[in-house]
């Protein structure tokens, strides 16, 4: 998980697991933090366990909930991995002989069509899971808290070890919705940082929250 975010001129700002908020004075501050944690800023730094971490690698940026969401984009890849993972023998075998089926009769129609094409003879079962176009559930989305819990409940889901970035989630939440997510976010051992454009600190329940006035100076 990551511990810390930093950049100049500011100190480090410590990081726990759950709910960590950053509020800004200034809108270049949050604008830098959003570069940096986009991966287009190479001088907001990240450190897990006081090594330097690639934000590529570390981060899943969601940004704002008020604007589109697209959660097969964000979670997709994962997704297909913990279906591919999953299946126990039987269930690969049956995929399998449903594969061969697929390309036997794909390959029959190429023949008889006298077509120069040829079919791969190797086994992709992530290729025979994307077919069936899995995709995440948004039918009960209804407000903008219903769209924050449902990244942490599919990430929570998926095991997602990244930590989420989100914006402005203290200003569509209440309390008890923000204490909800951040003991969520425990129960999946995961780390989700909200940044906020404000002149004060946010206070919360539980979770950590930081704040960076107009000099610099910072409130823990």
């Amino acid at each position: 998980m990551i511990d810390s975010i930093v950049f100049y001129p500011l100190d480090s700002v410590s990081l726990e697991p759950g709910l960590n908020v950053i509020a800004c004075e200034l809108p270049s501050v949050l604008y830098k933090f959003v570069q940096g944690l986009r991966g287009e800023d190479d001088d907001v730094v990240l450190t897990e366990c006081d090594k330097e971490v690639l934000t590529a690698k570390k981060v899943l940026f969601v940004g704002d909930c008020a604007g589109v969401l697209d959660y097969d984009a964000l979670f997709q890849k994962a997704a297909l991995k913990k279906l591919n993972d999953g299946f126990n023998p039987e269930e690969l075998s049956r995929l399998l002989l449903l594969q061969t089926e697929i390309k036997s009769i794909i390959q029959e129609e190429i023949w008889r069509e006298d077509l120069p094409l040829s079919i791969l003879d190797e086994v992709d079962i992530k290729s025979m899971i994307a077919m069936a176009k899995p995709r995440v559930d948004t039918s009960s989305l209804g407000s903008l808290y219903d769209k924050i819990q449902l990244v942490v409940d599919t990430a929570g889901a998926l095991a997602e070890s990244r930590m989420l970035v989100m914006l402005h989630i203290t200003q569509y939440c209440d309390n008890d919705q923000l204490l909800y997510l951040h003991r969520e976010l425990l129960r999946h051992h995961m780390q989700l940082l909200d940044l906020e454009c404000c002149d004060k600190k946010v206070l919360l329940t539980e979770g950590r929250s930081e704040y960076i006035d107009g000099d610099y100076v910072q409130f823990s």
